[in-house]
């Protein structure tokens, strides 16, 4: 086997998420109803028989570090495998926080040294798709490359992906972080494969400058002074950045776009009693084309939904076309479309969210939030026949008793 390591950036908050990230990191999400963002980097990781791995954290790290634990869920543990959490370290200012992906790694140098690595996998947390990386190390190998660069194609050109132009024999002619125009169809997937004495000093020559990312100022001006390739990877994938992109992506998987039996993703069905001593869920209600997770009650509807462990719909209430966090209670009569609630919040009797004012966008995220999707964060408790107009977002632990809260709004 090869000497390799894989380093995880699951730092970023990520605001376009909104109250989602208000208390977590993008990398700790729920999704799919018992899965967080992380779950698939590890599990790729783990199917790639990469056993050592650190994760590089910095925004709120509790929720990430209780959900990896030592890594036992995804058989990072042994004589010789492991993960490691890789918080920021150098000193006590703030201005010592990680500035940026390049730093995050350099900061952990020591880390990649202490394995004696002959490559280093870099893969950011916050990304959906399922890939064996040993495809990748293959490629990077048979082309007798310095780096790679993973790139997919993608429907929609967003403003935050970086482009590469990868000839016909994988090689990467150029690369553009962000660009105002598309340079090409291929898309960065943030992963990068690095020989890794090559890794060390570009991160060393890069923290003499003053901005520290390694798809703004490591990979752009990497064509041309190495051996540098694309590697074209062409099954799904998902950023999901924005509350749209995460709606939809969660919407893709009650379609049958991702197998995730067939991925064989891990991830920790015991911390924060996701699973661990619940019932199978109990359903007298009426259930359509929608995931139930273990503990939950339905005597209400839910449609096209995905429904994580311990939520309670009462009866009369209907939950349709929405992503409900663990151990929510929708009262009686409550109606909810195109909700998307975090964990532990109260829907009270006869609320109505989101069945007013689609096509209002919000004031404040006009935006990324103009769908008819509705956000509510963790902890919101909505009293007695309140109703919500669509397109808006209600912060953490806010009490709602309003008779109508107008479409686009944001509660602080």
């Amino acid at each position: 086997m090869d000497r390799i390591i894989g380093m995880i950036l699951a730092g970023g908050r990520v605001d376009e998420l909104l109250t989602l990230t208000e208390k977590r990191p993008k990398a700790a999400v729920p999704v799919f109803g018992i899965y967080r963002f992380i779950d698939f980097v590890l599990s790729n990781m783990m199917h790639s028989r990469i056993d050592n791995v650190g994760v590089l954290s910095q925004y709120r790290p509790y929720s990430l570090m209780r959900h990896i634990g030592n890594g036992e869920h995804w058989d990072f543990i042994g004589r010789k495998r492991g993960i490691r959490i890789l918080p920021p370290y150098k000193g006590l200012k703030e201005s010592d926080w990680y500035r940026g992906t390049a730093d995050a790694v350099y900061q952990n140098i020591s880390f990649i040294e202490e394995f004696k690595p002959e490559m280093v996998i870099i893969a950011a947390a916050d990304h959906i798709y399922h890939l064996n990386y040993q495809r990748l190390i293959q490629f990077h190998k048979k082309k007798k490359a310095d780096v790679t660069v993973c790139f997919t194609k993608t429907e929609t050109k967003y403003p935050w992906f970086g482009y590469g132009v990868i000839e016909k024999d994988g090689r990467l002619i150029d690369y553009k972080e962000k660009p105002e125009k598309p340079v090409s169809e291929w898309v960065s997937m943030t992963i990068y494969l690095f020989q890794t004495e090559l890794l060390i000093d570009l991160l060393k020559e890069n923290a003499q400058s003053d901005s520290h990312e390694f798809g703004r100022d490591i990979i752009p001006h990497l064509p041309g002074r190495c051996a540098i390739y694309g590697y074209k990877f062409n099954d799904y994938w998902s950023y999901a950045r924005t509350i749209e992109m995460y709606y939809n992506t969660n919407m893709e998987f009650l379609n049958g776009r991702i197998d995730l039996k067939k991925w064989q993703v891990c991830t920790n069905l015991i911390e924060g009693c996701t699973l661990k001593d619940r019932l199978p869920a109990r359903i007298e209600g009426k259930v359509v084309n929608s995931y139930v997770g273990d503990g939950c009650i339905i005597k209400g509807n839910v449609i096209n939904s995905i429904i994580s462990p311990g939520v309670v719909v009462e009866e009369d209430a209907t939950v349709e076309n929405s992503i409900i966090f663990h151990h929510t209670i929708i009262k009686n009569n409550a109606r909810l479309k195109k909700v998307i609630c975090d964990k532990d919040c109260i829907i009270g009797e006869n609320v109505e969210i989101g069945f007013s004012g689609e096509d209002i966008p919000s004031r404040e995220f006009k935006d990324i939030l103009k769908s008819g999707i509705t956000v509510l964060g963790k902890g919101v408790k909505v009293s007695k026949g309140i109703k919500i107009g669509a397109n808006t977002v209600i912060y953490a632990e806010k009490n709602i008793e309003d008779n109508f809260v107008e479409p686009g709004s944001s509660i602080r």
